[in-house]
């Protein structure tokens, strides 16, 4: 996928954005000009152009990035093509870090070795960091993808357990009765399934009383009938992903933990599967989380904000310093934001401006309000909360404020992703929320 040799039979790859093409176009040759004005190439966004040598040979591929940083093309070009290649960035917008991590999500393969090309990389160090990126990655996208008879609970635990890219943590072995009295509403969701929830709890260094850890949480609903009140058809073609938040928040703890080399960090990923039996939860009834919060369920398929208020109120025991968790909770956040686009709520606006610096960069995700009136729309008169709105309205702000309700205080900062976690285009996992925030934490915490 990435070397450092740089051999004489490497072929150029010219990333151009739209607003440098006309710069770009006037340092070319004859030939190149006419190549690129007679295949109508104008740097747009996902276009390709190849470029041959007069003999019919590849001389160079030029790769367009429109307006707005848009790497698919590299991802395309990756994802179809073998060879060894190397990057000039001259006249992209785009840092060549981002190019590089591009030709790593288009390199991937389910369950298989990457394709038979290679990408030059100058530095050793960055050689280094993007063969471990795309390791985590690879990795978290193969769990995703992943078909639920393949990936339950039990399954999904000791993939990570087993797994080379954990073996140097430290793993919190839950006992199914421990994760009974611990994460009572987790068991409230996977009871209905014969394979039982499993948590994932691990730490990367070892913890005291005094620290005040970055805890990075997901959902890990590992299939998603929507209970009793079962899923339409056609929404549950996909719902093997909907322990996306999970696999999100795992590569984002590895990528923590080769970044922050100070940080204590704890990932906490409750896993359970929504089946359909006769141990199924059921609207009406009522529930109570560690912390003695009764929740009614109003809908058995807002059964991911279950899981999450577990883990919310597990890592708020930790006396954290952060909370960042990720979930593929609501359809009401891709009817708003569609599916590259993932929703975030956070309750502290110093560390929000922080992402909205580096949306400035390129849009990677947009805020939506934590608006308190709306905690009216899931009042119980059974319970303290009602697990979701039946309205029709704002349904990931009350997602959101249900979750809110589970912060131990409301100075444990906190951010939560209401992502996808799923391509459209390549029918496939995706990370959505992933790099946007490694980035925020590589800059703003260490």
């Amino acid at each position: 996928m990435f070397t450092n040799d740089n051999t004489e039979c490497s072929t150029k790859i010219s990333v151009i954005s739209q607003s440098k093409f006309d710069k770009w176009l006037l340092t070319q040759s004859s030939f190149t000009k006419n190549w690129a004005l007679s295949n109508n190439f104008k740097a747009e966004s996902g276009k390709i152009l190849k470029i041959p040598y007069e003999d019919g040979r590849l001389k160079e591929v030029i790769l367009g990035e429109g307006a707005d940083k848009n790497l698919e093309a590299i991802c395309a070009f990756s994802a179809s093509n073998i060879g060894n290649y190397y990057i000039s960035s001259k006249f992209a917008k785009s840092k060549e870090s981002e190019i590089y991590k591009a030709w790593a999500w288009g390199n991937y393969n389910y369950q298989s070795k990457s394709k038979k090309n290679l990408l030059y990389v100058k530095e050793q160090k960055e050689l280094e960091f993007l063969t471990f990126y795309s390791d985590c990655i690879n990795f978290s996208r193969d769990l995703i993808n992943s078909p639920a008879n393949k990936l339950n609970p039990s399954t999904y635990y000791s993939k990570i357990k087993n797994n080379n890219l954990f073996k140097s943590f430290n793993f919190i072995d839950y006992t199914e009765k421990e994760i009974n009295s611990n994460f009572p509403l987790t068991c409230a969701v996977g009871k209905s399934s014969s394979s039982k929830p499993k948590v994932i709890e691990i730490t990367n260094r070892k913890l005291s009383k005094k620290d005040k850890p970055l805890v990075i949480i997901g959902k890990g609903v590992t299939f998603d009938t929507g209970g009793v009140n079962i899923k339409p058809g056609t929404s549950m073609r996909n719902m093997k992903k909907d322990m996306g938040g999970s696999a999100i928040a795992i590569s984002l703890f590895l990528l923590a933990n080769y970044f922050l080399k100070k940080t204590k960090i704890i990932l906490i990923a409750p896993i359970a599967e929504n089946a359909i039996s006769s141990k199924s939860m059921r609207p009406g009834d009522v529930y109570s989380s560690v912390s003695g919060k009764s929740v009614e369920i109003a809908h058995t398929d807002a059964e991911g904000r279950l899981l999450l208020a577990d883990a919310i109120e597990k890592a708020s025991s930790y006396n954290p310093c952060m909370i960042i968790d990720f979930a593929t909770l609501t359809g009401a956040a891709r009817v708003a934001l569609g599916e590259d686009l993932p929703a975030y709520f956070c309750n502290n606006e110093t560390f929000a401006k922080k992402i909205e610096n580096l949306n400035k960069e390129k849009l990677r995700c947009w805020r939506l309000p934590l608006y308190s009136p709306y905690l009216s729309k899931i009042k119980s008169q059974v319970a303290d909360l009602s697990n979701a709105s039946l309205d029709g309205m704002a349904g990931s702000i009350t997602a959101a404020l249900f979750l809110q309700e589970f912060l131990k205080s409301p100075n444990i900062p906190w951010f939560h992703f209401d992502t996808f976690a799923w391509s459209q285009v390549s029918k496939g996992a995706a990370l959505q929320g992933l790099d946007i925030m490694s980035d925020f934490l590589r800059k703003n915490f260490n």
